[in-house]
């Protein structure tokens, strides 16, 4: 009979934990920050905390007979990222249009792949201001038209997907500012278990999506970069 009442109390404490929210909260102020939370546990996600390097010990000097030299030492080997340092290359989001394309990104993923998943998300809060400037007032102007257009329809799709609760989006232009700038602060919770049934599939599929589009935008960037390599002219006799 205790056999019984041990494993109902293992099942209802496996209930309570399955129940219990998971929260993350998501700010930007010129980078992305994540922050994740599980009843008493917080652990910062997005910047990783850069690891404090190791004090090398100095070797000590041996005394040589002249004969031959010193072997000198190798350079030790870069390290790749790992970790947490794997999730920034992963989650390359530079700048206020990494913002944008994050919040592009989040959007297309809560409207196809991860839909039921985002109907189990409740959005506490979410507020964005986006602040818009340019190099003078006919391109702030349209830049302003541009991200009216681009960022209202994909907050509305992610916050239509879920249960939102308080939000608010602000866009204006600013003719005397030389650059836009956006500040963004949310706060979402849900439940692990909704997490767990929907989320794998859902995450899979997203990192699938962030690593596509950082793929198109490198060929970009390398694509717009001048060659400097000279080129090699002939030329021919009449």
């Amino acid at each position: 009979m205790t056999g019984w009442y041990i494993a109902g109390g293992i099942l209802l404490l496996l209930a309570a934990l399955l129940a219990s929210p998971l929260w993350a909260e998501v700010s930007f102020r010129e980078e992305l920050r994540l922050r994740l939370g599980w009843l008493f546990l917080s652990f910062q996600v997005l910047p990783p905390k850069e690891e404090k390097p190791e004090k090398k010990k100095k070797p000590r000097k041996k005394k040589t007979s002249g004969k031959k030299p010193p072997v000198p030492a190798q350079k030790p080997e870069e390290k790749k990222p790992g970790g947490l340092a794997l999730l920034k290359e992963i989650f390359h989001y530079e700048g206020v249009p990494g913002l944008f394309a994050f919040l592009k990104d989040l959007a297309g993923i809560a409207a196809g792949t991860a839909k039921k998943l985002f109907a189990h998300l409740t959005v506490k809060k979410f507020d964005l201001l986006v602040v818009v400037g340019g190099e003078d007032a006919a391109e702030t102007a349209l830049q302003y038209g541009k991200l009216c257009g681009a960022v209202y329809p994909a907050v509305s799709t992610l916050l239509s997907a879920c249960k939102c609760r308080r939000y608010g989006v602000t866009i204006v232009p600013d003719f005397d500012a030389r650059e836009t700038q956006a500040v963004l602060s949310a706060r979402v919770k849900i439940r692990v278990i909704f997490l767990l049934w929907y989320g794998i599939g859902a995450l899979w599929a997203f990192v699938r999506r962030l690593v596509r589009e950082n793929t198109q935008l490198q060929q970009a960037r390398e694509a717009s970069t001048p060659s400097h390599e000279p080129v090699n002219s002939t030329k021919t006799g009449g």
